[in-house]
């Protein structure tokens, strides 16, 4: 909300022209419909999209797995703040941190992007691959200092399942190209596309959430709360992964959902479950000799009535309260006993202070988070997690790598 009104004042209620002209019809924007279409075939890429098509519903067969386990979202902008709620997640959090920092390691030039030409008629050209590499050097290194700024781009994109930047130009000098990039926040951008093609046709971005989907272009830009975007105009990476339809896109946090979710009750049931059982109790064995029952229930009424409340005196009212009187561990109790040894007695019932120790429960959840997320399981603590790590290759040689390192590589 507090992001919606600050854009929302940046405006003045006013309409913000970011549709700049420079990008309309350049790129694949510029290609003709009939020319795409020649190479699509005839299937749609989104059936619910085409004409004719009917909505389907889908039920959920069990309310608690659906409701705190596997809860289905509202929209995209609940999505992305439920996948930013488990970022939050220590566990989670530092995965993140891992993949983001090895996605974005720098080469022994210090650079995270390294240009590669793999035609090898142009590779053949000195004068062309010298006037690429100057270009590439000048766009990545000097205008958009990609080496400080990616590891932002990169984060955004694990936690979001997608990452929108605008392409910024100067408008006086349309011919000096790109001069920088502006990550555009996720739950602010939405965009139309060609359900045959696949190709994206204009992004909006919704300046407050009382806006609404525009029907058209030509209302997006009578819309004060809408800025529309041509395609050439943003830059949009998304995690791959779809659901229903090409707009409900998966991230990368999407199959730990679960064992998020779960592991996430546990704890918090363990820990209600071991505070509410850790105290001492204390257990009064109270002798009532050869007393008919109902006068052994009176006097064991009495003896209880005598630990745990006490006489007091209200100077106010003038009369006699029993207020409750809470038993210290600190205190001492004197109870009588006769010569054979016959007497009451008070023992104690241990609480469950080994609970603590028995988190067998905690760690099967957390090794099922941490293989959702595709993680090592040999870089979690081998006492914690109670395992060590996958098969080895390499045998005893020293540089040898795990099995799950070759698969987080590869991610």
């Amino acid at each position: 909300m507090a992001l919606f009104d600050f854009l929302r004042r940046k405006t003045n209620q006013e309409q913000i022209d970011e549709a700049i002209p420079a990008f309309k019809n350049v790129g694949d924007s510029n290609v003709p419909p009939s020319f795409i279409l020649q190479k699509t075939g005839e299937g749609y890429e989104e059936v619910a999209l085409a004409d004719a098509y009917g909505a389907t519903s889908l039920g959920s067969f069990n309310m608690f797995y659906e409701q705190y386990l596997n809860r289905q979202y509202a929209n995209e902008v609940d999505k992305i703040r439920e996948y930013r709620a488990m970022a939050d997640m220590p566990e989670i959090a530092d995965v993140i941190e891992d993949a983001t920092n090895e996605s974005t390691q720098k080469d022994d030039d210090g650079n995270v992007l390294r240009l590669k030409i793999k035609d090898t008629a142009l590779s053949k050209n000195e004068n062309i691959i010298t006037a690429i590499e100057d270009e590439f050097e000048e766009l990545f290194f000097s205008r958009l200092d990609i080496n400080e700024e990616i590891w932002d781009f990169i984060r955004t994109f694990y936690i979001d399942g997608r990452c929108y930047y605008e392409r910024i130009i100067n408008k006086a000098n349309k011919s000096n190209g790109i001069i920088g990039v502006k990550k555009l926040p996720s739950e602010t951008m939405d965009w139309d596309y060609d359900p045959r093609t696949g190709q994206i046709k204009v992004f909006y971005q919704y300046l407050s959430p009382k806006a609404r989907k525009p029907r058209s272009i030509e209302d997006a830009e009578k819309d004060p709360l809408v800025v529309l975007f041509y395609p050439e105009q943003i830059g949009f990476v998304h995690y791959g992964i779809f659901g229903r339809n090409r707009k409900d896109i998966f991230g990368y946090l999407e199959k730990a959902k679960v064992p998020y979710n779960q592991l996430k009750l546990l704890e918090t049931s363990v820990v209600i479950y071991r505070i509410i059982r850790a105290p001492e109790r204390l257990v009064f064995k109270i002798d009532t000799g050869n007393m008919p029952k109902d006068k052994a229930l009176k006097f064991v009424e009495k003896i209880k009535t005598k630990f745990t409340k006490k006489q007091t005196y209200d100077p106010t009212t003038g009369k006699l309260a029993q207020d409750p009187q809470i038993l210290s561990m600190l205190e001492n109790f004197f109870l009588p006993q006769s010569a054979d040894g016959r007497g009451s007695d008070i023992d104690t019932v241990g609480g469950n202070a080994a609970g603590f120790a028995e988190l067998d429960d905690i760690y099967y959840f957390a090794r099922k988070l941490y293989r959702a997320l595709k993680y090592p399981q040999s870089r979690v603590t081998a006492t914690q997690e109670k395992r060590e790590a996958d098969i080895l290759f390499g045998g005893q040689n020293v540089g040898e790598i795990s099995r799950d390192e070759i698969k987080w590589a590869k991610f």
